[in-house]
């Protein structure tokens, strides 16, 4: 049995949650501390993190590690959210934080926040019932939420909208000192933007649930409704909300003896869900009560080898490059070609490269979108698909391992440019990474150029520096053995293994 503590600095409240992890029992919390801050509040009024603010988070933080100090845990992580990252003073917030506290924060970006609490969501145990239909997951976060769309256990779309609870109260207040009607002008906008989402993605699919993550709603579900870990109808869901107004809460205190903090968010947030029944209008609302403090908990679990993931995330990945591709127009049959032969290269190489599993992973996707430009521009096609690339979102990628997929498919058209021009960007284990997997996407890329997948019965093996390539063609390679010198030059430059072709061969 092992014990961890996971601390969140959120955009509105920080939170450090202790669990008991084991292998027959999994992940069990048996400890929870939320106390609010005003750092999204500092952000969004004055741009930077005001000292008092500064003072606050730090105490918090002591005490927090005094609790945790109390329970003598195996291991603990500090992250904040990447809201920290808007104000203009957070380097010099995270060296105080460090100093005061002794806490090193790890300040994730979007993407890997948003994963953290998918994790956690994919954990529970009706998820891959519910995703195995269709559904919507919505994570709602202070400045914004992300909507991710599954349908027949894939993920179709993962779009961010820029919605969020605190971002949405702080309008509402500058709207009420100059226009009337304030709330009902963003209701109005609430339903559009959703309706935006809805026409663009949804199109046929009616989705059966909505799987609500978030702070906000991880304390309304244990707080003010017992309906966490259950499947509520929208029906009864709207009803709810209906009568969940200021009025409602301080009769909720009253009766319950409990304090619910951050009353200015209430309206917001009640405002945003029911728009959220009201236009995806799914069958069921789920809300298992989970946020990102538990995905720390499971991400580290497997990291640790402590627990085994029930769920296949790469699989998520390499789903939704496809959904990206297909969005994009580009040639299916060319594509799966190219994930086959780049993966068994990969493989092929696997004593020579140095790479990892998560790499493979990296290397099918690269392989799926590294055409996706086309559909804006033929000639300007490596931009595009950076600019494509970069500017989806791909549930499972952290933000640098989806510029480095960028990157690599930028270079399949483009010069490689040195490691100079781009050290601000890559560490040069990250830059040999990029030209590893555009070596192997060339080579790939050469045995389909015709894109008439003309090889059949393909086989490989590494001998005397040298990487044997067996085929059996239906068809002239004449083109394919034109484009194939030239990238198997590259493939040598970079792996001192030379590429070598046999025709009508096998091992």
């Amino acid at each position: 049995m092992k014990l961890f503590a996971s601390i969140y600095i959120g955009t509105y409240e920080t939170t450090m949650k202790v669990f008991e992890i084991g292998k027959q029992k999994g992940i069990k919390t048996i400890d929870t501390l939320k106390i609010q801050s005003d750092v999204i509040k500092d952000v969004l009024s004055y741009g930077r993190i005001l000292p008092d603010t500064v003072s606050k988070l730090c105490r918090i933080l002591n005490d927090m590690k005094r609790a945790m100090n109390s329970y003598k845990i195996d291991s603990y992580a500090v992250v904040a959210g990447p809201n920290i990252r808007l104000a203009s003073n957070s380097l010099i917030v995270l060296e105080q934080i460090k100093v005061n506290t002794g806490f090193s924060v790890e300040v994730l970006s979007n993407s890997e926040q948003r994963f953290l609490g998918y994790q956690a969501v994919a954990s529970t145990e009706d998820f891959e019932d519910i995703v195995g239909d269709s559904a919507v997951l919505v994570d709602i976060g202070g400045v914004s939420l992300q909507i991710t769309l599954f349908s027949k256990g894939k993920i179709i779309t993962t779009q961010h909208l820029s919605l969020g609870t605190v971002s949405i109260s702080e309008n509402l207040k500058k709207l009420g000192t100059t226009i009337g009607n304030s709330f009902e002008q963003t209701y109005e906008m609430m339903h559009k933007e959703l309706e935006v989402f809805k026409t663009m993605f949804l199109r046929d699919i009616e989705p059966k649930y909505m799987i609500l993550l978030g702070v906000q709603v991880s304390t309304i579900a244990e707080r003010v409704v017992d309906f966490s870990s259950k499947k509520i109808k929208t029906k009864d869901y709207l009803d709810f909300l209906n009568k969940l107004n200021k009025q409602y809460i301080k009769s909720f205190e009253l009766e319950n003896d409990v304090f619910l903090d951050n009353e200015r968010l209430i309206e917001p947030i009640v405002m945003l869900y029911k728009a959220l029944g009201e236009v995806l209008n799914p069958a069921v609302v789920y809300a298992p009560g989970v946020s990102v403090n538990e995905g720390m908990a499971f991400n580290h679990s497997y990291n640790k080898k402590w627990l085994r993931a029930p769920h296949d995330f790469d699989n998520d990945v390499i789903s939704a490059a496809w959904s990206i591709a297909k969005r994009y127009g580009s040639y299916q049959p060319h594509l799966k070609a190219l994930v086959k032969l780049s993966t068994e290269i990969f493989d092929a190489m696997k004593k020579y490269h140095g790479l990892g599993k998560r790499e493979r992973v990296l290397v099918q996707c690269i392989a799926i979108l590294h055409d996706c430009g086309k559909y804006i521009s033929l000639s300007e096609a490596s931009n595009c698909s950076y600019t494509i690339i970069m500017s989806s979102e791909i549930l499972g990628l952290s933000h640098k391992e989806r510029e480095l997929i960028a990157t690599t498919v930028e270079f399949n058209r483009k010069p490689v440019e040195p490691y100079e021009n781009l050290s601000d960007r890559f560490t040069q284990e990250e830059y040999l990474t990029i030209l590893k997997l555009l070596a192997i996407l060339k080579v790939a890329n050469a045995l389909d150029r015709s894109h008439k997948q003309k090889i059949k019965n393909v086989s490989m093996r590494v001998k005397d520096n040298e990487l044997f390539i067996f085929i059996e063609a239906t068809s002239s390679l004449a083109l394919e053995k034109g484009l194939f010198k030239k990238n198997a030059d590259f493939f040598e430059d970079i792996f001192s293994i030379k590429p070598v072709l046999k025709e009508n061969s096998r091992i």
